[in-house]
């Protein structure tokens, strides 16, 4: 499968992101006493890049399912593929951020949390859905 350039580089900026943010920004900005939109901000971006990062993980799952699939797995569309990816990693996101579950670690509910996880995920959906995740026809894995 041979994965679009975009979705490499949304992958690799939330993983960025997510580091740049955990370890040099919040540190900075919880320290230094700016306006609560920043504590907000720096809070809660990682929520959007576990959707983002998730999403992208699982599309390329599926994907790969569904190309090793036959019968009525792998006559699955691409579009119907993006869906089942979004749902699930919602499903984890949001159950998450609601404390459904604790596996994503110490979680205290936030609304802004819950907001920029369906911001990412909702993200992915038009990202995947106008511009999609590999081009099957240069890869070497066959539908």
């Amino acid at each position: 499968m041979v994965v679009k350039p975009h979705v490499k580089a949304l992958f690799l900026g939330a993983i960025s992101l997510f580091v740049f943010n955990k370890f040099l920004v919040r540190p900075w900005v919880l320290g230094a006493g700016l306006p609560a939109f920043f504590d907000v901000l720096v809070n809660s971006l990682p929520n959007l890049s576990e959707a983002i990062v998730g999403t992208l993980l699982l599309t390329g799952i599926g994907l790969r399912l569904r190309a090793r699939s036959s019968g009525r797995l792998g006559d699955l569309p691409d579009s119907v593929v993006y869906r089942l990816a979004i749902l699930v990693s919602g499903v984890y996101v949001l159950s998450q951020e609601l404390k459904l579950h604790n596996l994503g670690g110490n979680n205290i509910y936030d609304p802004w949390d819950l907001l920029f996880s369906v911001i990412g995920l909702a993200a992915m959906g038009l990202v995947l859905g106008r511009y999609g995740f590999a081009d099957l026809r240069r890869s070497s894995i066959r539908r």
